[in-house]
Order: structure tokens, then sequence, then C-alpha cells
């Protein structure tokens, strides 16, 4: 009685899948988490949110057009004003600019003078800038500096949700290639007890095996169809979940066929104890949400610039020249400069004392999170350094069982071909040898999904597949 072993069975079915070159690689799945995965896409939003809140800031900044009539006609004074202007806010030094042109028609009383132009009117320049406070800070150029630190935390933002999704993608894709293995080793198993029950019949039927064996090798058939039917169950329902991630070029999800499995998992690598230093180091400077704290304390450090500016006094300098056009109609030169300074200071300074106050203590709590967050880090990767160098460790130990239980199997069959041995513990030695195989492959997932959360501890991934 021949029948191939259940290692040469698997060799085989490995090499029939190896001939195929469409099987769904990790690379394609996060490329298509990339390009059409909906939550971070809805993440990215979060950057155009963040383009919008800079462009309201700069729009501050944006040239004003101003303009106006005034008619006085029930009065003595019968006259028409018309102004027209312009204001431009600078960056530089809180220093703005202004310009415009005047007429006045008609006459005016004595105390209303500067209203009266000659009869083309009047062209106005001027710039005002602020000696104290608003110099070297004001709330416009701090709201401008907020709104490019907050782009700076929604990129910081997407990228710690797409590290997070990358690793749920990757565990969801290893978690398919391994019941993937399963659901073959179940249908394998079970392929050789439905082959080895013709021969046990036609053995039956000659005499040379009592009838029960035939009877154990049916109840055989039966406890592993169960188990395969389970692994069915499994590997539909993990490729259901791995559709989420891969998604087709319209962002719909695709459903992975078992044609699309791999032949096996990629070859696995031990992480160095040496390497432990290095990867924390890497990790404080990668990972998003430390960053984030940087440019968050940056956010209140404008905060707490800005309020401490605000409790000096406001003096202000402003310059304007003024030039009259066309026939002269009032005693005015026609060319004038003014120069003005203007002084305030409210007393208490309560608004400036109590933003600054407020600024410097949520600046304290961003120091103190931003401390624990790298505490965190740092415990979430010696942890995850460890669970991946024990998965390694266990996957390589199963590996070598995994080996010695088929060498077992096949010494075992020999012997019943032989008639040394009874088919109860060949039985016994295909089942141990598959349930070896399952943990085997268990261990194997669990290292993989240790490298995911490894990579994620790291900020990036460490391994292209």
């Amino acid at each position: 009685m021949k029948r191939p072993a259940l290692c040469m069975l698997l060799l085989l079915s490995a090499s029939s899948v190896t001939a195929q070159s469409g099987w769904l690689k990790l690379e394609d799945v996060l490329q298509s988490v990339t390009d059409q995965y909906p939550p971070l896409l809805a993440a990215l939003r979060d950057r155009v949110i963040a383009d919008g809140d800079l462009t309201v800031a700069e729009g501050k900044f944006d040239l004003t057009v101003k303009g106006g009539f005034e008619g006085d006609y029930l009065t003595y004074y019968r006259n028409d004003l018309y102004r027209v202007g312009v204001e431009q806010p600078l960056e530089f030094q809180g220093m703005s600019l202004h310009g415009g042109y005047n007429l006045g028609r008609g006459s005016f009383a004595a105390y209303d003078g500067k209203l009266q132009t000659d009869a083309a009117g009047e062209y106005k320049v001027g710039m005002k800038l602020p000696l104290l406070r608003d110099r070297a800070l004001d709330a416009r150029r701090a709201d401008l500096r907020k709104a490019w630190l907050g782009r700076r935390i929604a990129d910081l933002g997407v990228a710690q949700q797409r590290l997070a999704i990358i690793q749920l993608a990757t565990r969801r894709y290893y978690d398919w290639v391994a019941l993937g293995i399963r659901h073959r080793v179940s249908r394998e198993i079970l392929l050789a007890a439905e082959q080895r029950d013709k021969q046990l019949k036609e053995a039956a039927g000659l005499g040379q095996i009592p009838q029960i064996d035939v009877t154990d090798n049916q109840r055989a058939i039966l406890t592993r169809r169960a188990l395969w039917i389970e692994a069915q169950r499994g590997l539909e329902a993990a490729a259901i979940e791995l559709s989420l991630f891969w998604r087709n070029a319209q962002g719909e999800p695709v459903l992975p066929q078992p044609h699309h499995l791999p032949p096996s998992f990629p070859a696995a690598a031990e992480v160095s104890d040496s390497r432990l230093r290095e990867d924390i180091e890497l990790a404080l400077l990668r990972r998003p949400d430390l960053q984030r704290f940087e440019a968050q304390k940056g956010q209140l450090d404008v905060d707490r610039r800005l309020a401490r500016n605000q409790k000096l006094p406001g003096l202000d300098l402003s310059v304007n020249y003024t030039r009259e056009s066309g026939e002269r109609l009032v005693r005015r030169g026609t060319d004038e400069l003014a120069a003005s300074l203007t002084f305030d200071l409210p007393l208490q300074r309560r608004a400036a004392k109590g933003r600054e106050s407020v600024a410097a203590a949520k600046w304290e709590q961003l120091a103190l999170r931003e401390r624990f967050t790298r505490d965190q880090i740092v415990a979430e990767v010696r942890d995850a350094h460890s669970a991946l160098r024990t998965a390694f460790q266990k996957a390589k130990v199963l590996r070598e069982e995994l080996a010695v239980a088929r060498e077992l199997e096949t010494a075992e069959r020999v012997r019943f071909e032989l008639g040394e041995g009874t088919l109860f513990l060949v039985n016994l030695r295909e089942q141990s040898t598959f349930d070896t195989a399952l943990r085997e492959v268990a261990a194997t997932n669990e290292y993989f999904r240790a490298l995911a959360q490894y990579e994620f501890a790291l900020g990036a991934r460490m391994q292209e597949n």
C-alpha cells in the first residue's frame, strides 16, 4: 500500500502555487491603502482644512480697498465728499502702508476745512509703524505663524494615522496568509485519509487487514473534513476583512481569492539585542506623535510671546504725505507732510497677563505629556523588540519540531506498509504533524504581527517584502 507523505504533499502544493505569479503581495495591499482606503483619505482632508486655516491667516494681510461718499444738502454748508483708498498690512515689524484719493466739493465750515480739496482732489500716501507693542509680534502675524505650525501638526496627524492603518493592514494580510496555509494543510491531511480509504477497503476485502481499520480511517476522514470546513470559514472571514484594505481603482473592496494566496510566509529575520538602543533613538526621532508636541509647543510659544508683547505700551509712529491737485481752492500748500506719535497703555494689563499665564500653563502641560509620550515610546519599542525576538525563537523551534514530526510520520507509515505498525499509530502521527504544522503557522504569523508592531513603534516600516 503506497501513499505519498504529508510533507511531500506540502512541497508539491507549494510548488504548484509558486508557479503562479499572481499571488497578492503585502506591497499591493499597502499601495491600495495609500491610494483608496477611505479612513486614510478622510485623514488627508485634515491637510486641506489646515491649508484653509493658513489661507484665512494669510487673508489678514490682504490689500484692502475702501471708499465712500458723503453729502450735506440741508445745512448752510452744502458739499460733496468722495473718498477711495487702499491699505496694505505688512509682516515686517507690524508696519502698514496706506494711500488714497479725496475729492471735496462745495462749501465747508472752517472746522471742516481739512475736507475741502483743490479742484482735482488730493492724493495721500502714508505708513504706520508700531514702536513698542505689536512691533515684534502682533495678532495677525501670530495667527499666521500658528497656522503654519497647524499645517505641520496636520501633516504629522496624517502620518500617525497612516502608520496605525498600515500596521492594521499588515496584520490582516498575514492573518489571511496564515489562514490560507492552515486551509491548505487541512485539505492535504484530508486528502491523505481519502486516498488511503480505497486502498484500505481493497486490503480489507482481501483479508489483509481487519475491517475496523477501514472504519477508523472513515472516522478520521469525517474529523478532518470538519477541520477543513472550519479552516475554509476562517479563510473566507480573513479574506473579507482584508478586502477592506485591498481595493480597485474605483475604491471598491476586492475579495482575495484562494489563488491570490502566496505559497508561504516571507523569510523571517532575527532582530539583534544590540539594535535596541539604536532603534529607540530612531523611534524618538521618527514618531509623529512625539513630533506633534514640538509643533504644538511652538503654537503656545507664539501665544506666550504675543501676550508678553501686549503688555508693552502702545507707541505708534504715523507719517502721511498729501498732495493737492488742480485749481487752487484751499489755502493749504500743494504738498503736506505730517508725522504723529500716539501712546496708550491699559494700567492693569490684565488681559495680556491672563493670556500669558494661560499660554505658560498649557506649555507646561504639553511638556509633561511629551515627557510621558517619550517614555511610552521607549517602552513600546522595548516591548515590541522583546515580542519580536520571542516570536522568532518560538517559530524557529516549531519549524524544527515540525521537521521531526514529519520524520516520525514517514517512519510510522513505512512500518505500517511493512506490516509492523497499525493504522491507529499512523493516524496519531499524521494528527501530530498536522497539529504541529498549525502551531508553526500560528507562531510564524505571530512573528510577522510582532514585526508590524515593531515597525509601528519605530514609526516606519523596517522590511520591504
